[in-house]
């Protein structure tokens, strides 16, 4: 999946298990009415999973994973130690997707999850059922990706910009050629390694009117974040309504943030870094477009071959007017300008040359409509692992679950989880 920044001209956990014999569960052999809800529930602990697992790695790194899950695990029993799982089926499995890129460290990814199958109540046998999938569900990702669903690295996004009379699109994170690949993934363009605020909070919370506040919850570890309630999160559920709610947490080093801000005066050297690889990619593809057409006589290519022999000359004035633009800037503005946080124009309709140049100098005080405000990862927070993939460097916690008058075992469940487990615990696995 490809991260996209908007820059001012502008640069724009499914679980892997590995199936084995399925281990099946019978409900409760008791009659119902209606409704399963009240009759008693099954737990299942990570070693009758509904599929087995593995967990890849070394010796030494799957006994420490085992015992970093084992230790969710039993917070999360211990959390239900006076609760009565009633309605519901809930069972562990243990799951490593990979590896997470967080700049120079490379950490295991691998985590915990809390199935819940509701029970339903068969309309003519009267007895309960299992439902075959889960809604609502426990999640602790150990090394989550910073972007959810996001690539193992951080260096990924597109280019799109006009030059009078064509649109290209190219990445940004690497010149073209034999090396790209390898560019791409080790050495990739600072302004590709970017993060917005909306960025961190896609997929964690859609609380539009809050968005500032949310995003220092998760940089600074300090309160969860909630995503999926759309409109009733002002307005409230209504009795006979049907919402899943998603709540995040980021456990994370205390006082230390994730992100840090990107200065203006850091963008704009970044640019300058960034205008040789873009000048590269608007080579490249002219040139191949060119050469695509070769001696096709249809009008159509007569013009698009024109366009394109224009925007041949036409862009070496662009590419060195947006240079002397940003080392005026760099030059002639204040230490304190320059030192301020860099939020840029994220006008997405601004593709056209001119318009962009325009925008390369324009900044804001603060992230809102049509303005991003960027940040990069703390090197001082990602440190650490002393070259132990497995180490808890950032720990994710989700609980997802569903409200409405058929769902009670979810709300339930929820709501002594929150008043009874110990995620103090968890921020202790990464002390």
């Amino acid at each position: 999946m490809k991260r996209k920044f908007i820059l001012p001209f502008f640069l724009l956990p499914a679980i892997t298990c590995f199936s084995q014999t399925t281990k099946k569960i019978t409900p409760p052999q008791t009659t119902c009415n209606g409704t399963a809800d009240d009759v008693p529930g099954i737990y299942t602990d990570h070693t009758q999973t509904k599929y087995g697992f593995s967990l890849k790695g070394t010796a030494a790194e799957k006994t420490v994973m085992m015992k970093n899950l084992i230790s969710i695990e039993k917070m999360e029993e211990a959390s239900r130690k006076d609760f009565k799982l009633t309605g519901c089926v809930a069972r562990v499995s243990f799951a490593k997707w990979g590896n997470t890129d967080y700049g120079n460290y490379i950490c295991a990814r691998y985590g915990y999850t809390l199935g819940v199958y509701q029970l339903v109540c068969h309309v003519t046998e009267h007895v309960p059922k299992i439902v075959d999938e889960y809604k609502t569900v426990f999640n602790v990702t150990i090394n989550p990706y910073i972007l959810p669903g996001g690539a193992n690295t951080v260096g990924t996004g597109e280019f799109y910009t006009k030059y009078g009379r064509m649109v290209y699109s190219f990445p940004i994170e690497a010149k073209p050629g034999p090396d790209f690949e390898k560019d791409k993934k080790d050495k990739p363009s600072r302004v590709s390694q970017y993060f917005s605020e909306s960025s961190l909070l896609t997929g964690r919370s859609d609380d539009y009117k809050n968005k500032h506040t949310d995003f220092l919850k998760l940089n600074n570890g300090t309160g969860y974040v909630e995503n999926g309630w759309g409109d009733s999160r002002y307005k409230g559920p209504s009795a006979n309504s049907y919402y899943m709610i998603d709540r995040h947490y980021l456990i994370t080093k205390p006082g230390v943030p994730l992100l840090i801000p990107v200065s203006r005066k850091q963008y704009l050297e970044d640019m300058l870094d960034y205008f040789e690889i873009e000048k590269a990619n608007f080579e490249y593809l002219n040139a191949k477009s060119i050469n695509e057409i070769g001696n096709q006589t249809a009008d159509w290519a007569k013009k698009r071959k024109a366009d394109l022999e224009a925007d041949k000359i036409d862009y070496p004035k662009i590419y060195e007017a947006k240079k002397a633009k940003v080392k005026e800037l760099l030059a002639k503005q204040k230490p304190e300008w320059l030192q301020k946080p860099a939020v840029v124009d994220q006008n997405t309709m601004l593709k056209d040359a001119n318009q962009s140049l325009d925008a390369l100098g324009r900044f804001y005080d603060e992230e809102g409509e049509y303005k991003s405000a960027l940040y990069v990862l703390n090197p001082a927070y990602f440190t650490g692992n002393n070259g132990q993939a497995v180490k808890p460097l950032l720990i994710e916690v989700q609980f997802r679950y569903e409200i409405s008058k058929d769902k009670g075992f979810a709300a339930r469940l929820f709501n002594n989880w929150e008043k009874h487990f110990d995620i103090n615990a968890l921020k202790q696995m990464i002390q």
